[in-house]
């Protein structure tokens, strides 16, 4: 039996990054640097592949970085220290807190009974339900488990069983309704926490709730929920069978009303942070700690080693400090120089640059999947900023519209996982994945340029 080629790919990424971290250091570098570039090229080979999980690559990353780098362990475990950890920490508190009281189903069902029953309705349906849970619920992982499994069911009660493509377009609205949304709201995402933590730690940049809102939601967000349901409903067309009533929904429970407040308060106080100046990280770990308080909460504290998944907090912590150990390192300026010296930027041609800067996202991402490419970004943010003449602050709040521009499911864990639980074939979520692309060539990028401009990002 051939081995497959993910595994083929994580095995060559293991043998190059063992090869890099015992070549001899060339003249004119550092002796850190190659041995950095080895453990940087394994641990994205094996996270990219996914041949183990995601958090195991992240306990084999602080290893090899303490014994091959020779950084300094408050170097190689910054992760820990940034914000962005602890705002999943909290957040998978509150995911799990969402799914184990029922509301986020709650939510998921009452949202069957507006806009119609058409198919395309439907699909709106689903794609709007999906996007304004980012708000209330922060793991688009966490929206794709608890909605999936009730959209395919209600899906199968219209007419769309497995192997229809009723069913791919229902699972394709619950995956990107999950994730394109999500990155204008910067506690409902991967990617947006990471470029949180690589701000912080690598630039000393805080970046707040609203400023990334009202950035990065009214074009990016807007315009993928806008187009999705169109654009799932043309390449996989179906039709409705006549629906049933919905069912009345069941009373209210005290823990649900007790967990929707506090995500109220928590939705307020992350739309204020300008003005309080409290980071989203610790506002939604108070949440997080609200919803296991006996009394007061909607989960036991047990449920903190039982039901609520540590996985992703591991890591986003390796991510980040992946980031600031090539920092640290000196490998950052050296990629930095190589890649400016070939791309067409210069201060005052904004458009060009925001496209280049694009470009080379979206090829970041197809090898280190788009949960890394804002650490690879911002360790290139303060050179781009001098080519540019943008601040680095722009440099990295721009970011966001490159993840968008994702033509492969595995560059998203949360569609792998929707395509693994609905039966669905990758080359049908390739074909939407395309679509979503080149309309974020087309229209998002040019949209979120004169949004920007607008906003004073960029000159007149």
């Amino acid at each position: 039996m051939k081995p497959a080629p993910h595994r083929i790919v994580a095995s060559v990424a293991c043998a190059a990054g063992l090869a890099l971290a015992v070549a001899p250091t060339p003249a004119g570098l550092s002796p850190e640097i190659l041995p950095t570039a080895g453990v940087v090229v394994l641990c994205i080979g094996l996270w990219a592949t996914a041949v183990l999980p995601e958090y195991f690559t992240s306990i084999v990353f602080f290893f090899l970085a303490v014994t091959v780098t020779g950084a300094a362990p408050e170097v190689v475990f910054a992760g820990f220290y940034s914000t962005a950890a602890w705002l999943v920490f909290g957040g998978l508190i509150i995911a799990a807190s969402v799914q184990t009281t029922g509301l986020g189903a709650r939510i998921a069902t009452a949202a069957v009974g507006y806009f119609g029953r058409s198919y395309r309705g439907f699909l709106w349906r689903i794609v709007l339900t999906a996007g304004l849970m980012g708000f209330i619920m922060p793991s688009n992982m966490g929206r794709v488990l608890v909605m999936l499994p009730i959209f395919l069911s209600m899906g199968e009660r219209l007419g769309f069983g497995p192997g229809s493509t009723g069913r791919t377009g229902i699972t394709l609205a619950v995956a990107a309704g999950s994730i394109f949304p999500s990155f204008g709201i910067l506690t409902a995402a991967v990617p947006n926490v990471v470029l949180l933590g690589a701000a912080e730690s690598i630039h000393g940049i805080q970046i707040t709730y609203g400023e990334y809102f009202l950035m990065n939601f009214p074009v990016i967000s807007t315009v993928n929920l806008l187009a999705l349901p169109f654009l799932i409903a043309a390449l996989f067309p179906a039709q409705l069978q006549p629906a049933p009533t919905p069912a009345r929904g069941a009373p209210w429970t005290a823990v649900e009303r007790n967990l929707l407040l506090i995500l109220v308060v928590a939705l307020a106080l992350w739309v204020t942070d300008h003005w309080h100046r409290v980071s989203p990280a610790w506002i939604a770990l108070g949440a997080g700690i609200l919803c296991l308080l006996p009394r007061v909460g909607c989960m036991p504290p047990a449920s903190l080693t039982g039901k609520v998944n540590l996985g992703p907090w591991l890591f986003i912590c390796g991510i980040v400090g992946m980031g600031s150990v090539v920092v640290h390192s000196g490998l950052g300026d050296l990629l930095a120089g190589w890649l400016l010296a070939r791309l067409p930027m210069e201060p005052g041609h904004d458009l060009s640059n925001l496209a280049s800067m694009s470009a080379v996202g979206m090829l970041i991402s197809i090898v280190t999947t788009v949960p890394g490419e804002p650490v690879i970004a911002a360790t290139l943010a303060r050179d781009i900023s001098a080519v540019t003449g943008w601040s680095v602050a722009t440099v990295l709040l721009t970011q966001a519209v490159n993840w968008s521009m994702v033509p492969f499911p595995y560059e998203l864990p949360p569609m792998v996982v929707a395509s693994r639980m609905a039966g669905m074939r990758a080359v049908q979520a390739t074909r939407l994945l395309l679509a979503l692309t080149a309309l974020a060539w087309v229209v998002t990028l040019p949209l979120q340029f004169v949004w920007l401009r607008h906003l004073g990002y960029f000159a007149g």
